[in-house]
């Protein structure tokens, strides 16, 4: 099964960030990178997961490019390395990943490449 067909079984498109331009998640006083942002989760970047732990609910702001703030609400569903994936009850809107996804074609075009 090729990558392309397993991408198109995802019921919410997944924006990855390159390392220079991921937004942050702020969690109370902490700020957090985000590698990837979709309707219903976010890939968060944390350095110590010690005190995580798999369905703990996660509440705060999702801070964009060009100040755009997003409330979330989630719960951790998994951890992948350095990186927590959270499920979001809420979060951003279609129209916040379209905005997303135009400005990252627009800064960095090579990320949309097809693959051979």
């Amino acid at each position: 099964m090729s990558d392309d067909s397993i991408e198109q079984k995802r019921k919410y498109f997944r924006l990855r960030y390159p390392k220079r331009a991921q937004p942050v998640f702020r969690l109370k006083d902490r700020r957090y990178s985000v590698a990837e942002v979709s309707e219903k989760g976010l890939r968060v970047v944390v350095e110590n997961s010690s005190v995580l732990y798999r369905g703990m609910s996660m509440k705060g702001v999702l801070l964009l490019h060009g100040g755009k703030l997003i409330e979330i609400e989630g719960a951790i569903l998994r951890f992948d390395g350095n990186e927590v994936i959270i499920k979001l009850k809420q979060g951003p809107s279609f129209k916040h990943m379209l905005a997303e996804q135009m400005r990252l074609r627009r800064k960095y075009p090579l990320l949309f490449n097809k693959r051979p």
